[in-house]
């Protein structure tokens, strides 16, 4: 055996030798006497023949492996993948071959543990004595709590939309008298000697009291989702739900405090290791059970979103109707893979089922967490109302930054159930991959807070008028300036988070200068128009039904463009002008007007009487129905303006509302008619003295 793998050349050419032992050559006789004695004797012996036989079929296996695999078609795939699954599902190492050794172990353990009955004595009455001290400590604490109830008048459940004090108080009074009796029966039972009994008990205590504090951190969860249309599915989970999750909870923790170290001493590897998995099933099925009984009321929570998310986000909205309508499938599925995982790995203590649970558990925490976040946010603010929309927009910017926190650190902690972490990736191997990523997401995060800022302030600078109400104007241009800033913004947050990447963004900036040159050149009076009519828009020059004098053109506005204004003058012709031709607006529509009165007092009435009669027609006009809310102020007699012709000229007026001046003027010079008639005066007109001069010298004047 030493030989032949030494000699390759004298083992090949071994039946050559044998038939033609006359050709060889004489200086090689003797090795090969020595080669052939070893071989005899190694033949000779049935140990070494065997070694000898076991070596050469190794040898073979390894040039087999050794050749190259030919090719395979699908068919040829399948047939490899089912072969794989067949040898992994048979033989020694099939699953069901380790469970089974795994339960002869555990039952060979558990015979081992079967002692006489007066040592098992002890145990039993340590394990029902730690049990009944625990069970009388927290009955007691449970009847305390339910005095102090009685007597302030708190309620038993909480109410229908609750606050975080009674979130808290509900969950004092579910987990409060429980964990207190486990932490005092902790400490009186170290009087008690150690024993398998004593440790069981805490354990069983132990796993209670997680099942309560999941059930209720999980009842708290679907309370922070109530909104309209769900409190009926709230008060079925808030009343049934509770056991099961408290029964879910139990057999997890139970399953996982079966692990400890001090239990495998006592109870033995295996059967700690059977008696964990057997839990863990336990709290799976329950699992699968709460997730069919309650499918419907959790779907109608998932689905009923408020109508304004609905109306504004319809992309959103369909698909959380989805996902509400199917979600117990992927959880079903979850439950279903986690039992076959621990089906699959037999032996292994870290199965997959109690990881999947811990995930879950994770995944209700967070969901806690951004409920409580998002009550907060949904707070109404007190404080100065002038930027009441900017605090509003970055407080949902900054609470969206927090719900994506807390959702990292669930991945995070999530990974690191699965033997995984992203802080670990981001250090070692994948330092420079997670650098890239985390300055793209800065410049995504800051691109985001610079849209949040240039869009409120359009939207104010739109929206804002005199009065303080909504303009049409923001319906013309808002969508086109927001377009554009948004645009503007992703194509700078592009270019940045580019170069951050480690691409060379020179040529993206030549072809875009070169193509904004092109722009600007080629279109200068489209452009005009646009910066133009922009500043006019945001600097409400002028707005819609505003009746306005826009280059010699007196009209009321129809309507805005992005580059035109549309007016209709007073004999109804429409008439387009470009916002480029436009050196000076003159609009009557804002705030207020005035009605300006010029009347001519003939020059044989006395100036007084003249004003005491306007004054008197002032006052009947602002008691006048129909003109009393177009007239805002007294009538201001402004004195005499001029002379003309002889007479002299008052100048009076009213402060109006806007475009009503010229109504309140039409109506004001009529009634000021009607007086002067009733009073038999007559309004001064224009009058011409004429002398005539005679042929006798004499003038006459006319």
């Amino acid at each position: 055996m030493t030989l032949l793998p030494m000699t390759p050349a004298q083992a090949v050419g071994l039946p050559g030798l044998l038939g033609s032992s006359t050709k060889a050559q004489p200086e090689a006789q003797e090795p090969l006497g020595q080669s052939l004695d070893e071989v005899i004797k190694s033949l000779e012996n049935d140990q070494q023949r065997s070694k000898l036989l076991a070596d050469l079929k190794k040898l073979r296996d390894a040039t087999k492996k050794a050749q190259p695999a030919a090719e395979e078609g699908v068919l040829g795939l399948i047939g490899g993948t089912l072969a794989t699954f067949e040898k992994q599902f048979s033989g020694a190492d099939s699953p069901l071959t380790r469970w089974t050794e795994e339960l002869d172990q555990a039952r060979d353990e558990l015979t081992a543990l079967l002692l006489p009955a007066s040592e098992w004595l002890p145990i039993i009455f340590a394990f029902a004595m730690i049990l009944m001290v625990w069970s009388l400590l927290a009955a007691a604490l449970i009847w305390i709590s339910h005095r102090v109830r009685t007597r302030f008048g708190l309620t038993e459940e909480l109410p229908q939309h609750p606050k975080a004090l009674d979130m808290l108080r509900f969950a004092l009074r579910k987990i409060g008298p429980w964990m207190v009796a486990l932490v005092i029966t902790v400490y009186m039972s170290y009087a008690l000697p150690s024993s398998l009994g004593k440790s069981l008990a805490m354990v069983l205590a132990y796993a209670l009291v997680v099942g309560t504090c999941f059930s209720a951190i999980c009842v708290i969860a679907f309370s922070l989702l109530d909104g309209p249309h769900r409190h009926r599915a709230l008060y079925i989970l808030r009343h049934q739900a509770f056991r099961p999750l408290w029964l879910i909870g139990s057999f997890a923790a139970f399953g996982e405090a079966l692990n400890d170290p001090r239990l495998i001493a006592g109870l033995g590897s295996h059967l700690a290791h059977t008696a964990a998995t057997a839990a863990n099933v336990l709290a799976a099925i329950s699992t699968g059970l709460f997730i069919l009984r309650f499918r419907r009321p959790i779907a109608h929570l998932i689905r009923n979103q408020p109508l304004s998310r609905r109306l504004t986000r319809r992309a959103l909205s369909d698909t959380i109707e989805i996902l509400g309508t199917f979600w117990y499938v992927p959880a079903l599925v979850l439950v279903g893979v986690s039992l076959f995982a621990t089906f699959i790995s037999a032996g292994d203590t870290s199965t997959a089922l109690r990881q999947s649970l811990i995930c879950t558990v994770l995944l209700v925490l967070s969901m806690v967490i951004n409920g409580l976040v998002r009550r907060h946010a949904l707070k109404p603010q007190r404080g100065v109302k002038r930027h009441a929309l900017y605090s509003e927009r970055l407080k949902n910017f900054f609470y969206t930054l927090v719900h994506l926190l807390v959702w990292l650190a669930f991945i995070e902690l999530g990974l690191r159930v699965w033997g995984m972490s992203l802080i670990t990736f981001t250090e070692g191997e994948g330092h420079e991959v997670s650098v890239k990523l985390f300055s793209l997401a800065g410049t995504l995060i800051f691109a985001w807070l610079i849209w949040i800022l240039s869009d409120t302030a359009v939207h104010l600078a739109l929206t804002r008028s005199r009065k303080g109400l909504a303009n049409t104007r923001a319906q013309t241009m808002m969508p086109l300036i927001r377009n554009v800033l948004f645009v503007a913004i992703f194509i700078i947050a592009l270019i940045v988070a580019l170069a951050n990447m480690g691409m060379n963004v020179t040529p993206l900036l030549a072809g875009a200068g070169v193509i904004g040159l092109a722009i600007g050149f080629g279109a200068q009076s489209l452009v005009a128009d646009l910066i133009t009519g922009l500043f006019i828009i945001i600097e409400d020059s002028l707005a819609i039904d505003d009746y306005v004098d826009v280059g010699g053109h007196l009209g009321t506005v129809e309507g805005l463009t992005i580059r035109t204004v549309r007016l209709r003058d007073i004999d109804g012709i429409v008439h387009t002008i470009p916002f480029s031709e436009i050196k000076s607006i003159k609009n009557y529509s804002r705030e207020f007007g005035y009605a300006i009165f010029r009347v001519a007092v003939p020059s044989d009435m006395d100036i007084d009487s003249a004003i005491k009669l306007m004054r008197e027609v002032g006052q009947k006009m602002r008691t006048d129905p129909l003109q009393r809310r177009n007239i805002w102020s007294p009538l201001e007699i402004q004195g005499v303006e001029s002379f003309e012709s002889g007479n002299a000229i008052l100048r009076a007026r009213f402060k109006t509302a806007p475009i009503k001046q010229w109504e309140v003027s039409r109506a004001f010079n009529l009634s000021l008619k009607r007086h002067l008639d009733e009073a038999g005066l007559d309004l001064a007109t224009p009058r011409m003295s004429v002398q005539v001069v005679t042929a006798t010298g004499e003038a006459q004047k006319e």
